[in-house]
């Protein structure tokens, strides 16, 4: 006799209701901006808790910068001057308020060029006299001066003063030092790493240096030597590239003999450093005329003199090795900020201009002039950047906004 088995059928186990809310309500967040955010954290405990997780701080910032591929955005902060003395190779009577805006390109060529208001900080008091090129690196911008490193997070309006010590022995209050930004890739911390002098050779001119870092939420009240020091000393006043990992510094070569053909990179999981050569293609007559950019987390490297074409490599195979990738047709310095979506067009930046370059017709074209920006002040009035002081110049940094802490 047959008989039949009767089988379970397999049911799929349905979340409850409450849990596919907050799912629901998750994705949401992730994709609002930061100062939306910042005011939904009042709505509920259970609102703050998911905004303050460090897992959707991470997930947010991956939404932002995937915008940021589609559609780049910069922070533009104008330094003016007090008054110009004349004479300075590097002017000591800069204003001591920092603004940052932030801009976008225009959706359509008849709207009108203009920053959006990001963050106003309080006068700084006197408490520097010049400024140097900031960084910037998941949300988070240091800004170094000649006596004082800050760091801000423009987005939630955090600022610090990173903590004094006395391991610089020369140009105190005169040079900015050099000052880098970037994320350990091993542990995800994000470190400020600072270059300082110990001495001079008498005979070579040669310095001695060495470099110090703070990590951004462990070390809250001191910086902490690296060692051993670097193989070579840094350039003053260039502020490094962090990109896959690692800051790029560019090598301070009066006096070295043999003289390096390379740029010096500190790896920021073991903190060590080594030399990377520079592209074989790169004519030896700009080994001191190139500037480094990250571009989409790659290291550009962007070779110019006044009269021939822009030539930028990349940098490939686990920082080995270089890669020939535009030739623009146009001449002088120019900064790569980013690759517009397909490719076909690259915006750049130069002096007080930010251009969009086609890489098929090579056609330039100006998209802003930076002296002319219009800007607003907590969205309400509307005026000229930097108007009643002279401007000097204009920091400008690809800007991904985020929730990051310092």
């Amino acid at each position: 006799m047959d008989m039949k088995v009767c089988k379970r059928r397999k049911t799929t186990k349905v979340p409850p209701l409450a849990e596919l809310l907050d799912e629901l309500i998750t994705e949401i967040l992730l994709r609002l901006p930061v100062k939306s955010l910042l005011r939904f954290k009042s709505v509920s405990k259970a609102w703050r808790a998911i905004i303050s997780d460090p897992f959707f701080i991470r997930s947010h910032l991956q939404q932002s910068a995937s915008r940021w591929r589609q559609n780049p955005s910069l922070l533009v902060t104008p330094h003016t001057l007090f008054h110009v003395i004349e004479g300075e190779p590097w002017p000591s009577t800069f204003s001591t308020d920092i603004s940052f805006y932030q801009w976008q390109q225009p959706s359509s060529e008849e709207e009108e060029s203009e920053a959006r208001f990001v963050m106003h900080t309080n006068d700084f008091l006197e408490e520097f006299n010049s400024v140097c090129y900031f960084a910037h690196c998941d949300g988070l911008v240091v800004a170094p001066t000649n006596t004082n490193v800050y760091l801000f997070n423009p987005a939630t309006r955090d600022a610090m003063r990173l903590p004094i010590n006395d391991r610089n022995k020369m140009y105190q209050y005169v040079a900015c030092l050099p000052v880098g930004l970037g994320r350990d890739p091993r542990t995800g911390r994000h470190k400020v790493v600072r270059a300082f002098y110990r001495s001079r050779d008498p005979l070579t001119g040669v310095h001695d240096m060495g470099m110090e870092v703070f990590t951004v939420g462990v070390d809250s009240d001191s910086w902490r030597e690296i060692t051993p020091n670097p193989v070579y000393p840094v350039t003053v006043w260039i502020t490094p590239v962090f990109a896959k990992g690692a800051l790029f510094w560019i090598i301070e070569k009066p006096g070295l003999d043999p003289s390096p053909r390379g740029i010096l990179r500190l790896s920021l999981d073991d903190e060590s450093f080594s030399v990377t050569h520079l592209p074989d293609s790169l004519d030896p007559a700009l080994d001191e005329s190139f500037i480094l950019d990250e571009v989409h987390g790659e290291l550009f490297l962007t070779a110019f003199s006044s009269s021939e074409p822009l030539n930028i490599w990349t940098l490939v195979e686990q920082d080995t090795r270089w890669e020939h990738r535009y030739t623009l047709d146009i001449s002088g310095m120019a900064h790569p900020v980013a690759l517009l979506p397909g490719g076909g067009a690259m915006i750049l930046r130069a002096s007080h201009y930010i251009s969009c370059y086609d890489l098929q017709s090579h056609q330039i074209d100006t998209i802003c002039e930076l002296d002319r920006l219009r800007y607003q002040h907590d969205g309400t009035t509307e005026e000229d950047a930097g108007s009643g002081q002279e401007i000097f110049y204009f920091n400008v940094i690809p800007y991904t906004e985020s929730l990051v802490r310092i």
